[in-house]
């Protein structure tokens, strides 16, 4: 592909993530290469970890275009949108069928191979043992089913063995039981035993299958992207990685996971139980980790700021970015906290029905502390708000060194500003400019375009009241589409 293309891939990248996809796509390819150059499984797993709001995803995505730009096959995994299912095998397979689908219609090697990966592949698609015969086993034996099954267990098998396990233990009481267990135990080892010959099976023929793919002209590695990890159930996220780690790390296949890892520590401590060394638990499935450092709360603001109409907007020295950025610093908002208040600032925009642009001086303490607090009110925003904001500098003046405070005091002017704004003529008497106040010449300037030049009712609010209601509004649209992400 060439380079003007890939250029494009990264078009939208304001993190600088470019260079560093280059770099892991190369190591990768090499590593794969070594191992099989060395006589090893030629399989590779790298995490890459970031903080929430380190744009892991948009990594990802571009990561995977640009390995198939490079001749690569890609299967991208979203595990949170999936998490819902029982089984992760289930979700990684529809990911890599889904990448096979175009090849298999172009090679008849290519289908034959992938075709075979399916057929084995069912055999593998059961759920573990019943919790009857789990609580059965536990109570006379001191195991689980798990210990002798796995994930892999024949359920019709194991519901019939439960089944009669428990009626048995009405009918002949508890000595009887051991005898049909110790009978059941039999049958049971015997299809763990099919079980693990499958699973060797389906890595074999997945292994084929990339091969294949590599002959029909795709290069090697197979990639498989696995994102959002650390948002899914506990559980969820341990079966989807024991999956990959006993089923899918084959030759010729390198997965690309996408995490936070302390959070996803903290998963595999809760579903493992208080105590268990999560850290240590994730190096069993990760070759390496590359870490992301930690974006500035301006670059983030920067790459938010995009989806806003600036022309609908009036900040101080006419600097979105720079009074965002200052205010969020003043208020200690984590990334987190800025991207939810920053998406509550953009639906309020993209709904502001009038020509004269609203304040962000109001706007942003509102959504600060709506955000935290739950609260909205104007008095709640102003009690919310720091002391020691201020946009702009103090000047000395050479001549004689007196120094002259240019700056704007947020605080002041947001009190100054609500004070007034309920009433046009409250507002025209307060009207104020003068240099030598920056403070009270902002405030002037964002209600001026209200009264100056026009017929106005002197009783009227100022349409900058309206905002109470829209961020009423924009933030039950953001608690809603929160709500519907984390079903």
């Amino acid at each position: 592909m060439e380079a003007k293309t890939t250029e494009q891939i990264w078009d939208a990248d304001r993190l600088d993530r470019r260079q560093k996809a280059d770099f892991l796509y190369n190591f990768i390819v090499g590593e794969v290469a070594k191992r099989k150059r060395l006589g090893r499984r030629s399989s590779y797993s790298l995490n890459i970890d970031a903080e929430w709001g380190g744009g892991k995803s948009f990594f990802l995505e571009r990561f995977g275009k640009q390995a198939e730009a490079e001749g690569h096959v890609v299967a991208s995994v979203n595990a949170w949108k999936d998490d819902h299912a029982g089984d992760p095998y289930i979700a990684i397979m529809a990911a890599i069928d889904r990448a096979f689908a175009p090849h298999v219609k172009k090679d008849s090697s290519v289908k034959t191979a992938w075709k075979s990966v399916k057929s084995n592949g069912g055999r593998i698609a059961v759920k573990a043992a019943g919790g009857a015969i789990r609580s059965l086993a536990k109570k006379h034996f001191d195991i689980t089913a798990d210990d002798i099954l796995g994930e892999d267990a024949d359920q019709s098998l194991v519901s019939e063995a439960a089944e009669a396990a428990i009626k048995s233990s009405i009918e002949t009481g508890a000595g009887e039981i051991e005898k049909l267990f110790d009978r059941t135990l039999e049958a049971l080892i015997g299809q763990f035993q099919k079980a693990d010959k499958a699973i060797q099976t389906f890595r074999e023929k997945l292994a084929a299958a990339v091969e294949a793919l590599d002959k029909s002209g795709k290069k090697a590695p197979l990639f498989i992207l696995i994102d959002e990890l650390d948002r899914c159930r506990p559980s969820y996220a341990v079966h989807l990685l024991e999956r990959i780690k006993h089923l899918f790390e084959v030759d010729g296949v390198a997965f690309v996971f996408a995490t936070n890892s302390q959070q996803l520590q903290h998963s595999i401590a809760g579903a493992y139980g208080q105590g268990f060394n999560g850290f240590a638990y994730l190096k069993r499935f990760f070759d390496r980790t590359y870490i992301f450092g930690p974006v500035s709360a301006k670059r983030r603001i920067e790459d938010l700021c995009v989806t806003i109409d600036n022309r609908k907007v009036r900040a101080p020295d006419d600097d979105m970015v720079e009074f965002l950025a200052s205010g969020c610093t003043a208020y200690g908002l984590d990334l987190r906290a800025i991207e939810q208040v920053l998406e509550m600032i953009e639906v309020t925009v993209s709904a502001w029905p009038h020509k004269i642009p609203l304040d962000l001086m109001l706007l942003l303490p509102l959504c600060v502390a709506f955000y935290r607090t739950g609260e909205l009110s104007w008095a709640a925003a102003q009690g919310n708000l720091p002391n020691a904001w201020y946009i702009g500098t103090i000047v000395v003046m050479h001549r004689d060194g007196v120094q002259v405070d240019r700056r704007i005091s947020i605080n002041r002017a947001f009190s100054s500003a609500i004070d007034r704004f309920e009433s046009m003529e409250k507002i025209m008497k307060n009207r104020h400019s003068s240099a030598e106040d920056r403070t009270e010449d902002y405030v002037s300037g964002t209600f001026s375009p209200e009264w100056n030049g026009v017929t106005i009712a002197r009783s009227a609010p100022s349409i900058q009241t309206g905002l109470l209601d829209l961020v009423a509004n924009a933030g039950g649209l953001i608690e809603t589409t929160q709500s519907q992400r984390d079903s």
